[in-house]
């Protein structure tokens, strides 16, 4: 078997599924949330310690001839001015006499002369990374220009006709703002596009198809994601409702999905002549019971007979469904421990054909108690006087009631959700029910969304990823019903 799941896995491709990818990013939205805020304050950072402030100053000059004053000289000493200035300011004595003059080493600073255009007018710029430095150098310029420039000037007058200022601002001004900005949609966009290839790659069933490429059993349908708040006034109140089959308000989609598992597990189950069906997955928050729940209700719809045992007596879930009140002496656990008797733990529920076996309460030592000989006496009795006993075991990836249950049914159905799982746990869950002699009827993909599904449905709610049970999770706390 072993040999086979290498042999498939390596001739399966990880196929696309859009819903999924978009799934997995808006789960982890809080996560995107954090990257694009990291994102934003190592741009804001970087951006202050990169930043160097620029000052520039200016003066302008007007340009003249001395030997002849029209304005067509004026404007064509102004443009050849410019040009012999910009070499003069460009030349090593200049820029030797500036750092002599101010005692710099260097010169760092970006000088330009330029015509203003249309007139006789030149400005002299300087930009430097101090108000300091920018109205020093300018003013050496100034003083100095005369002397180096005494053979290439000629005729050409230059009259100050506005002096520098000190500059108070910078002419680049700290772009925090803005780089923050950039990292923050930087830092969502790379978050974004490695929780889509974590998704991609993540080995989980995302589609009906992959159940058989992907797991050692059939696949025995998929089951449509129902919405639990089926109004905007639950959503906003939070009211969630059992999502049952024959709820007035289920979808079509969701309706007949069960009815196609119920048709397929007849078959299987008629093949085995088997009646007692253990229903599981490997972790919680899957729906297993939600699907027990409708598979019996679904079966007991069609003319079945059917007890419906919740053996997740840790945990009890099925009684909050089928919407039942069991008092303590109806309690499936008190049976166990032999307080009760088996007339007293079979009740009768609103639907036709339907029992019920379970109870409220939650009991700490569910295990030690499963493993007595009243299970499956039990058992065989509930399976004489219907036509399918369903039953709702705890995870068996958690703790090991399943187990024990499987040990006394005819096959073990295993639930599980859209994306959540990992292939290989399924698939090693399923390896230790057959290391027992038990028969794994076929996998159901629970929570099965789509587009179109969305787009019916204006409210939802999203399950969340491996379990409260943690370390038994949830399984390690007892509501105020525990069994002392």
């Amino acid at each position: 078997m072993e040999n086979n799941r290498e042999n498939a896995s390596a001739q399966t491709e990880t196929e696309f599924e859009p819903i999924s990818l978009v799934c997995d990013i808006l789960k982890n939205w809080w996560v995107i949330l954090l990257g694009a805020l990291a994102g934003a304050m190592l741009f804001y950072v970087a951006s202050s310690m990169i930043y160097v402030p620029n000052y520039r100053t200016q003066a302008t000059f007007v340009i003249t001839s001395r030997e002849n004053a029209n304005a067509y000289n004026n404007l064509s000493s102004a443009n050849s001015m410019a040009e012999t200035f910009q070499k003069i300011l460009e030349s090593t004595i200049m820029k030797k006499t500036i750092c002599e003059k101010l005692d710099m080493d260097k010169l760092d600073a970006d000088i330009s002369a330029n015509v203003v255009k249309g007139t006789n007018m030149l400005t002299l710029s300087v930009t430097a990374h101090s108000p300091k430095d920018s109205i020093d150098i300018i003013k050496t310029v100034m003083d100095n220009y005369t002397s180096i420039s005494y053979y290439t000037v000629g005729t050409t007058v230059l009259d100050v006709l506005e002096d520098p200022k000190i500059p108070y601002a910078p002419v680049n001004p700290p772009q925090n703002g803005e780089m923050a900005k950039k990292g923050f949609f930087l830092g969502m966009a790379v978050c974004i596009l490695l929780f889509a290839i974590w998704s991609y790659m993540h080995n989980t069933v995302k589609q009906e198809r992959e159940v058989e490429k992907k797991l050692d059993a059939r696949s025995l349908g998929a089951i449509s994601y129902e919405w639990k708040y089926k109004t905007i006034k639950e959503w906003i109140k939070h009211r969630k409702k059992a999502v049952l089959v024959d709820n007035p308000l289920a979808s079509f989609r969701f309706v007949e999905s069960f009815k196609m598992l119920a048709a397929r597990v007849e078959y299987h189950m008629s093949k085995i002549n088997g009646k007692v069906l253990v229903v599981t997955s490997v972790c919680e928050n899957e729906g297993k019971s939600s699907v027990a729940g409708n598979l019996a209700i679904t079966l007991a719809k069609k003319g079945k007979r059917i007890i419906l045992i919740d053996g997740d007596i840790r945990c009890p879930a099925q009684y909050l469904l089928l919407g039942m009140s069991p008092k303590k002496e109806n309690e499936l656990g008190e049976f166990l421990n032999g307080r009760t008797g088996a007339n007293n733990i079979l009740l009768n529920t609103e639907r036709k054909r339907l029992g019920f076996i379970g109870g409220k309460v939650s009991y700490s030592a569910s295990t030690e108690m499963l493993g007595n000989r009243q299970l499956p006496v039990l058992i065989e009795a509930c399976s004489k006087i219907v036509d399918y006993v369903i039953i709702d075991t705890p995870p068996s990836g958690m703790i090991g009631d399943a187990q024990i249950f499987a040990q006394h049914a005819d096959a073990v159905m295993v639930v599980a959700r859209q994306n959540v799982t990992l292939a290989e746990d399924i698939n090693e869950m399923m390896d230790d029910f057959r290391d027992n002699h038990t028969k794994v009827l076929g996998v159901v993909l629970n929570g099965v969304m789509t587009f179109q599904s969305i787009a019916d449905s204006p409210v939802g709610d999203h399950y969340s990823r491996y379990s409260r049970y943690g370390r038994y999770g949830r399984y390690g706390k007892y509501t105020n019903n525990k069994e002392v």
